[in-house]
């Protein structure tokens, strides 16, 4: 495996794992459909990549690697078939890192990226040179992996296509488990449950489960797993986390149990609750590993989350632009609840729901998460290529069931430049506009950031 070709390059693990076998020293070419941030910095490490499917990109690759977004009828699939050439899922790549070293593998249906760059950046500070692989953009990884000299690999299991079976860590993270992705699991979440729980059990012998005991079925998990377990939470676990308050001008301080003797005082700069319990499973790992408390403690509170993981962007003072990849009720509900920390005097939430078949499942479920907002602006779903509209599952019906739950005032203006011109026009000082969405729905936070920094500048 000398010479390695990526179709879809520019993808989040992708692009990790081009990045880290390039510096392996192997021989790294791509292709993808248009340019990000992600792939201009592949090609300025000197990886080659096309921005189009075709079966010469392939040259003289031995092996090709895509994800599960790939059809099987792609051009440059097809061909490293046809040519008998080694043909790996992302994923199985993935695995002989995690396999082969000390693997660290975090999942769960939320908080997988802050966990996966919490635990990456603490053992950084600690000294061990880990490689990181991540889900979002940290810059304090230079980007989305780091390839580090020492055996301890950091990376994220992704849960939604069932790849994350095929690894075999030293440690498992799991953060939580809800409905989700169900349409891989054929509609059935027993199905999810079940799968997270094979993940468990594929820990190396004398590895170790890091659980979250505020959720009620890695609770119960716990009791039954043969392996070594560690759980954490508010009220139950093995580390908790007690005395929460929030930090002026965001973040949280709080007390924790189970680290060392005694309770030990921490300071997170990112809000919300749910980072709390990020930090938890983090500090978890790290007594795993033997990082001095004091070095912990220094970790987190030097922590910055990845992008689009409750970013702030620029904004005039006493006013609040920011977003969030939150794309499920849960994550909605925590977010918002973050955005209070910060007592703004009007939280306006503006979602992009993801996927009809997400929206159709969920509906109930996202038409009450928005009760911590004052304000509601949708988009129109953003869907991905290939799927189809579902009759009756839109923003508008969304807009409905959200008046219909009494929740807050709602609005439907569908284009995301209509969004950022409405906000250009209405956002006051006090107020905290929050962008969420697997989407580009960053965009109106970009656009609004630009607008408002702008005009206070002229004034």
């Amino acid at each position: 495996m000398d010479r390695i070709h990526f179709v879809g390059i520019g993808g989040y693990s992708m692009s990790g794992l081009a990045q880290v076998f390039k510096a392996q020293g192997r021989h790294v070419t791509g292709s993808d459909l248009r340019p990000s941030s992600r792939t201009d910095r592949l090609v300025a490490l000197g990886i080659p990549v096309h921005w189009e499917h075709r079966a010469e990109n392939l040259g003289e690759a031995d092996t090709v690697v895509y994800s599960t977004d790939v059809p099987e009828e792609n051009p440059e699939l097809a061909a490293a078939r046809a040519r008998g050439l080694t043909v790996l899922h992302r994923s199985e790549l993935l695995a002989m890192l995690v396999d082969e070293g000390d693997g660290i593998a975090i999942t769960g249906t939320h908080g997988k990226t802050t966990t996966t760059s919490m635990i990456g950046w603490m053992l950084q500070v600690a000294g061990t040179d880990p490689t990181v692989l991540v889900g979002g953009e940290v810059d304090a990884l230079g980007g989305n992996a780091r390839r580090g000299s020492g055996r301890l690999v950091v990376a994220e299991a992704d849960e939604s296509d069932g790849s994350f079976l095929r690894y075999h860590p030293r440690v498992a993270v799991i953060t939580n488990v809800e409905p989700e992705h169900l349409e891989h699991y054929g509609g059935s979440f027993a199905a999810v449950q079940k799968a997270v729980e094979r993940f468990a059990r594929q820990v190396k012998p004398a590895g170790l489960v890091v659980l979250c005991a505020e959720d009620p079925f890695l609770a119960e998990l716990a009791r039954r797993l043969p392996a070594r377990v560690v759980t954490y939470g508010f009220e139950h676990g093995d580390l908790r986390a007690r005395a929460i308050e929030p930090r002026a001008g965001g973040g949280n301080r709080f007390q924790v149990v189970g680290v060392g003797p005694g309770a030990m005082g921490m300071k997170l700069l990112i809000p919300g609750r749910h980072n709390v319990l990020n930090a938890l499973a983090a500090l978890a790992v790290g007594r795993e590993l033997g990082v001095r408390p004091q070095v912990m403690r220094r970790a987190l509170l030097t922590f910055r989350n990845a992008h689009r993981r409750f970013e702030f962007y620029p904004s005039p003072p006493g006013t609040w632009v920011v977003d969030d990849y939150a794309h499920h009720p849960t994550e909605i509900r925590a977010v918002l609840a973050a955005a209070k920390e910060l007592r703004a005097r009007r939280i306006i939430a503006v979602f992009q729901p993801q996927r009809y078949t997400r929206t159709a499942a969920l509906l109930a479920e996202f038409a009450a998460a928005f009760a911590g907002a004052d304000r509601v602006l949708l988009a129109d779903i953003y869907s991905p290529p290939g799927e189809r509209p579902i009759a009756g599952v839109s923003s508008q019906v969304l807009a409905e069931r959200i008046r219909a739950a009494n929740g807050p005032e709602v609005a439907c203006p569908g284009a995301l430049e209509a969004i950022a011109a409405e906000l250009v026009a209405t956002v006051r000082p006090g107020d905290l506009v929050i962008t969420m969405g697997a989407g580009d729905v960053f965009t109106v936070a970009r656009a609004l950031s630009e607008q408002l920094v702008t005009a206070a500048l002229g004034s």
